[in-house]
């Protein structure tokens, strides 16, 4: 069958489409705050598995798993991980200031070190924003009830409003790559230590759009991955 080009350009004008869609004022809104949110140390020092695979080993070794194990899992490590992966895609990229900062948030439902509830996560800092009983029935979190299972749920933010102002699809189309690269740079971390878990885009934000101040603009959940230690 013969494919007729022209068809196709529709398409390819979209994925180079810079134009902003929205009123070009993204410069004057901003995420809702936490004005109760406690500041968390992330202890630095923290680590986790005695001897870490290395990316070769971790990629060769890696599984996509919903079958997870019932002990806790350290949440300083993986606070520290995900705000590692945060300031590397600031680093990385530097369009913080052109299309918003990534935040992530951090649901411990079996937390060891710390309580168990939610955490939002920077590049710069951490903090509790609300104990394990403000999550209510954690199988709303995901399409699949098995992502309930796992000792914990990290989704990563981005502001859609900021990145559609600085260059329209373009900039939604950074940001969900962005979001992708810090979730997955935060997945393998766990994986390098031999913790079990998947990547995820079927997180519901309607379950918690008032607990994360998600209103689908400003800042909006794109990726989801999960974490437990592996049955033993």
């Amino acid at each position: 069958m013969r494919t007729d080009s022209s068809m196709m350009e529709p398409l390819l004008d979209a994925f180079a489409e810079r134009t902003p869609t929205s009123d070009g004022l993204a410069a004057n809104r901003s995420p809702m705050p936490f004005a109760e949110a406690m500041p968390v140390d992330i202890d630095e020092r923290a680590t986790g598995s005695g001897h870490p695979l290395d990316l070769h080993d971790t990629l060769q070794a890696r599984r996509s798993s919903l079958q997870y194990g019932d002990a806790p899992v350290r949440t300083d490590l993986i606070l520290r991980w995900v705000r590692e992966a945060l300031s590397r895609d600031a680093g990385d990229w530097a369009l913080d200031d052109d299309m918003g900062p990534l935040e992530a948030f951090v649901f411990a439902l079996r937390s060891a070190g710390k309580p168990a509830g939610v955490y939002r996560v920077t590049a710069q800092e951490a903090s509790f924003i609300a104990p394990a009983s403000a999550i209510g029935d954690p199988e709303l979190l995901g399409v699949q009830r098995e992502f309930a299972e796992a000792a914990g749920i990290v989704t990563v933010c981005g502001n859609l409003d900021t990145a559609d102002s600085w260059a329209g699809a373009h900039g939604f189309r950074l940001c969900a790559v962005r979001a992708s690269m810090a979730l997955y740079d935060f997945h393998l971390r766990c994986q390098s230590h031999r913790l079990a878990g998947t990547v995820f885009g079927g997180f519901i934000g309607a379950a918690v759009r008032n607990l994360i101040q998600s209103d689908g603009v400003t800042r909006h959940p794109l990726l989801a991955a999960t974490y437990a230690h592996p049955v033993s």
